[in-house]
């Protein structure tokens, strides 16, 4: 039996593949050590009660929003995830990163292309043959064709490339990619907690609104039913024209705060129905106060400290200094030899009818090393770079941890006292109530003049609006504690849920 024998090039190329499949080990730079943070265990140095169940896991709770018992909150916020544009445009950059994972890792593999071409050729008569070749051009054809001669040319052929990543270069260029797209994978998710906060702030706001028109039309009923009183009194004089006319101007003053009220309702509601994707005046939310839509949840107290590991700007700047320490690596692969496999083959002719006869194969295949000697400092330079961007990667990182326990603890500490001014200010509220009750009794007795009716109505009327702005900024703040702990915490929801009032206008 004859024996086969195979050629060196083809020899050199498989040796190049298995030193290219056996040279992890060469892998340069090292791989990302996550760096130690000091950061409290727990927040009960900030506050006390029961401890929050949280989850360990780097996805907001789905339905942290429920512990507001409040269903209209809960359709506007799912229409906002679903509909907003920020939110769409996010999710697009999501799958770019992802394909831009792919790119950089495409170099792992050979790359392959063919190609087909005819030509007819005329050399000139004015040359030799073969003189072609001292001008660097490849052999063919037309190198060594007669002078003056014609003939067609018909060439298929498959080009074949493949960079062996002995170093790692490709490999770290993948991963430092790989940690590019979680950042803007964490970038998403910020916009999306973003969103949710900012539907929360705005609907909240709204209601606040309609609490304070509300009252602001209490307080004008009750300033024209005093008006029709005094005017009787002064008509028989027990009552002066000058109680008459304090009287008209708290009237008038009242009656204009209305409109501006209305007018700021109506503001936050368009930013609100562009925050749902949905355009400016096609909702209409049916005016409901605060106190009646919405629960106040719970302080979350002793909130485990790894829910902030869930936070997308930490997440962001930990995959930031991953790519970072990538880029290392990749910057240090430059240093050492490219191996590659070069390879190119099909059929040529001259004739049609023989081009794809076995007679027409063409092929060349062989191993080539490329070796750095001297680029100007640019290898030493790209690496200097990279280590410094980690540095500052790591120091952004560092920080950004810092600040997040930061805002934390603000937010805890402002929703504790905000939860006992509530406390104090309802108890000023019903005592306010109470004194406008007894003043306008001592009035009708004759006991006081109607200036102290008037002070008792004021400042009942500014202890209702005081207690409704509170309520507001504390479920900002629960809106706020949600965002800072990157999608909040698990909570037990046993009360019924408002019923919806969201209309669209035709």
């Amino acid at each position: 039996m004859k024996q086969r024998t195979f050629s060196k090039p083809i020899v050199a190329a498989a040796i190049f593949v298995v030193l290219g499949l056996s040279s992890t080990g060469c892998l340069q730079g090292q791989n990302y050590p996550r760096p130690p943070v000091d950061t409290p265990t727990d927040w009960t140095r900030m506050a006390s009660g029961p401890l929050a169940a949280g989850s360990s896991d780097k996805v907001p709770e789905a339905d942290w929003w429920q512990a507001f018992h409040n269903q209209e909150l809960t359709q506007f916020i799912e229409r906002a995830l679903a509909q907003n544009h920020d939110i769409r445009r996010a999710v697009s950059r999501v799958l770019e990163g992802r394909a831009s994972v792919t790119t950089a890792g495409a170099g792992l593999y050979p790359q392959l292309n063919v190609q087909g071409s005819y030509s007819n050729i005329v050399v000139s008569k004015n040359t030799l043959a073969g003189l072609c070749l001292a001008t660097g051009q490849q052999p063919g054809p037309q190198v060594f064709a007669k002078p003056g001669s014609s003939f067609d040319l018909w060439n298929g052929a498959a080009d074949l490339r493949w960079e062996l990543d002995v170093w790692g270069r490709i490999r770290r260029g993948m991963e430092a990619a790989s940690a590019d797209a979680q950042a803007i994978e964490q970038d998403a998710r910020a916009i999306a907690l973003t969103l949710i906060s900012d539907v929360g702030q705005s609907y909240f706001r709204i209601r606040e609104l309609d609490e304070q028109i509300e009252i602001a039309q209490r307080a004008l009923t009750l300033r024209r039913d005093s008006l029709d009183i005094i005017t009787k009194r002064a008509s028989v004089g027990l009552a002066s024209d000058l109680d008459v006319k304090r009287t008209e101007v708290l009237v008038a003053e009242t009656a204009g705060q209305i409109p501006d009220l209305i007018r700021l309702r109506a503001v936050e509601l368009h930013r609100l129905e562009v925050l749902t994707g949905a355009a400016p005046g096609s909702l209409v939310l049916v005016p409901t106060s605060l106190r009646k839509v919405i629960v106040q949840p719970d302080i979350p107290v002793g909130l485990p400290s790894q829910l902030l590991e869930r936070r997308p700007d930490i997440l962001h700047a930990e995959a930031s200094l991953m790519a970072a320490n990538a880029r290392i690596g990749q910057a240090r692969a430059y240093f050492f030899p490219t191996f590659s496999i070069t390879g190119q083959g099909g059929l040529q002719s001259a004739e049609f009818a023989n081009w794809f006869t076995g007679n027409s194969a063409n092929f060349s295949i062989g191993p080539s090393v490329t070796l750095p000697i001297f680029l100007g400092g640019t290898n030493v330079a790209r690496l200097d770079a990279a280590e410094s961007r980690y540095q500052q990667m790591l120091e952004g990182y560092q920080q950004t941890i810092l600040l997040a326990f930061r805002e934390v603890a603000d937010l805890l500490v402002s929703i504790q006292s905000r939860t006992e001014q509530l406390a104090r200010q309802r108890e000023q509220a019903t005592a306010a109530t109470a004194a406008v009750g007894l003043a306008e009794v001592r009035y009708r007795k004759g006991l006081v003049n109607y200036l102290d009716v008037l002070d008792a109505q004021r400042t009942m009327l500014a202890a209702e609006t005081q207690l409704a702005q509170t309520e507001r900024a504390r479920l900002t703040d629960m809106v706020g504690l949600y965002k800072a702990l990157g999608g909040g915490w698990q909570t037990v929801d046993n009360s019924p849920a408002t019923p919806s009032t969201i209309s669209a206008r035709p």
